[in-house]
Order: structure tokens, then sequence, then C-alpha cells
């Protein structure tokens, strides 16, 4: 049986209440999920993915406009 991955998140910013990183809330997050302030340990990588280009519907609207 394979051990669950483990992924680190960058804690949200004093005052704030999503993740740096994926801009999460941590109570939505796996339970196996760590926290950590240091960003050269973070291990998350749900923004990077979520970071497409603006233009990528090639200007068409959500409804289908142009």
């Amino acid at each position: 049986m394979k051990a669950p991955t483990v992924v680190v998140h960058e804690m949200p910013p004093p005052g704030a209440a999503h993740t740096s990183c994926c801009l999460t809330q941590p109570a939505e997050l796996p339970h196996l999920d760590l926290f950590t302030r240091d960003p050269q340990r973070v291990t998350c990588t749900v923004r990077e993915w979520a970071e497409a280009p603006v233009d990528s519907d090639r200007g068409e609207s959500p409804f289908g406009w142009s």
C-alpha cells in the first residue's frame, strides 16, 4: 500500500483566511496536509496550475460572446 502524499502549504498571512499558495481555507484542505511560514518549504503547486494566461479563451466570454 502506497503512503499518502503529504503536501506542505504556506500559512495564511496574519488576518487572512486563505493560504498564500493555493488560496484555500485551511479547513478545506486534507487533514494530512501540513503548514509552514517558510516559502522555501512549500510543496503545494495548485496555484501554479491555476495561473493560466488571461486570454486563454481567445477573447470569448463565458456566455459565448466574442
